[in-house]
C-alpha cells in the first residue's frame, strides 16, 4: 500500500486524507519489522551453532544465505541494468520520476544503498529503488557472522547492547557526515538497533528456550492478545505519534519499533501457545513467497501505472484505485509463486544437497 500511487487519486478528499493518515502513511515500517525478524532469526541461528559446536562455519553460513538471496537478486538487477533506456521508459520502469542512472559497480555489489547516500536520491530504474534494504540485510549477515566467529558466546549479549548504542551514535552523527535531505538512515550502522534488540531475544531463545517459553506462558492470554491490539493501534496512529520533527524521536524511533516488534515476536515463541499462526494460514503461505513479493511488487505497480497512463485511465475514484491495488497484488502473488516454485526452489534444493541445514 505504501508504494501504490495514491497521489493520483483525485476524488473523495476526506476519505483520501483518512486513508493516507492511517493506512498508507508509514508503510516503510514493514522494512523495520523485516530487520527485526532478521535480527532475531540470524542471531538465534549463529548462537545455536556457537553453543553446540563452539564455532561458526563461515563458509556454510554465507553460502546458505547467498543461495537464498543472490539468484533472484541478480536475475532482476541484471535485467534492470541491461534493459535499454527507451524501452524501460516505454514500459514504465522509469516512473520513479527522477533519480540517478544505474551504476553497475554499486548495483552488483550490494552497495546500492551507499550510491543512494552519495546521490541523496534513489536509482531511477525499477525495481532497484527498493534494494537499499536488501543491501543492508547483506551487510548485516557479513557483520554478524564475522563478529560471532571471533567472540566468545558469553560476550554476544554485550556486543548486541553495544550495537544499540552504536545505532544511536550513527543517527546523531549522520547529518554532519552526509548532509542529506532525502536519503537518511540508509546504511547498516544507523539500523543496528533493529537487529540487535531482536537479536537479544534470539540469543535468549537459543541459550534457554524453556525459560523464555515459561516467561511468556505466565503472561495471561488476554494480555498477549491485548499487546497485539496495541501494536496495531500504534501502527494505525503512527503518523500522529511521530508527527513532530523532534530530535529525540528521530534518534529513538527505530529503537521504539525494535522493542515493540521484538515483543510481538516474543509472545509467538512458545510452541504450546494458543496464540500462533498455522502452517495452512494464508499469511504463512504468502510468507513462503515473500522474497518474490518484495522483488516483483514495484515492477507490477509501475507497469500498470504506465498502462493506465497510456490508455488515459485516471484514478479518479476509489473503485478504480482499489481495482488497481488488487490487480497489482494478484499479479505480484502469481509472479512470486511461479518464481518460488520454478526458479528459487530448484536452487534451494541444490543448496540443501551441498550445504544441508544441520
Amino acid at each position: 500500500m505504501f508504494h501504490l500511487p495514491l497521489f493520483a487519486v483525485t476524488a473523495d478528499l476526506p476519505f483520501k486524507s483518512f486513508f493516507y493518515d492511517h493506512i498508507k502513511h508509514g508503510g516503510g515500517v514493514g522494512v523495520s519489522f523485516f530487520f527485526v525478524l532478521s535480527g532475531f532469526l540470524i542471531t538465534y541461528i549463529l548462537t545455536y551453532e556457537k553453543l553446540n559446536t563452539n564455532r561458526i562455519n563461515l563458509k556454510r553460513f554465507f553460502v546458505r544465505r547467498a543461495f537464498r538471496i543472490w539468484p533472484l537478486f541478480y536475475l532482476v538487477v541484471i535485467m534492470a541494468l541491461l534493459i535499454p533506456t527507451d524501452f524501460a521508459q516505454f514500459i514504465g520502469f522509469h516512473t520513479n520520476w527522477g533519480g540517478y542512472d544505474p551504476d553497475w559497480r554499486f548495483s552488483l555489489t550490494f552497495t546500492e544503498n551507499y550510491k543512494s547516500i552519495i546521490m541523496d536520491n534513489g536509482p531511477r530504474t525499477t525495481p532497484l529503488s527498493v534494494f537499499w534494504s536488501l543491501c543492508i540485510e547483506e551487510h548485516f549477515y557479513i557483520l554478524w557472522m564475522v563478529v560471532f566467529f571471533f567472540i566468545r558466546r558469553k560476550v554476544i549479549p554485550y556486543f548486541l547492547i553495544i550495537s544499540v548504542f552504536a545505532a544511536w551514535t550513527m543517527r546523531i552523527m549522520e547529518p554532519a557526515l552526509f548532509h542529506n535531505e532525502n536519503v537518511t538512515t540508509n546504511e547498516l550502522f544507523s539500523n543496528l538497533d533493529y537487529f540487535a534488540i531482536s537479536g537479544l531475544l534470539g540469543y535468549m531463545v537459543a541459550t534457554n528456550y524453556k525459560s523464555v517459553e515459561d516467561f511468556v506462558m505466565k503472561i495471561p492470554f488476554s494480555f498477549r492478545i491485548g499487546y497485539v491490539a496495541f501494536i496495531l493501534l500504534v501502527l494505525y496512529y503512527q503518523k500522529a505519534l511521530f508527527l513532530y520533527d523532534v530530535w529525540s524521536l528521530n534518534i529513538f524511533k527505530h529503537t521504539i519499533f525494535s522493542l515493540l516488534f521484538a515483543g510481538l515476536l516474543l509472545i509467538f515463541i512458545p510452541k504450546t501457545s494458543q496464540l500462533k499462526v498455522s502452517e495452512t494460514n494464508i499469511f504463512t503461505r504468502l510468507g513462503k513467497i515473500s522474497y518474490g513479493l518484495y522483488v516483483y511488487h514495484l515492477i507490477w505497480i509501475h507497469l500498470l501505472v504506465k498502462i493506465f497512463r497510456n490508455n488515459e485511465i485516471v484514478l479518479d475514484n476509489w473503485l478504480l484505485f482499489f481495482g488497481f491495488a488488487a490487480a497489482t497484488l494478484i499479479a505480484t502473488i502469481i509472479t512470486s509463486y511461479l518464481s518460488y516454485h520454478y526458479f528459487e526452489m530448484p536452487i534451494l534444493k541444490l543448496r540443501e544437497r551441498f550445504f544441508p541445514n544441520n
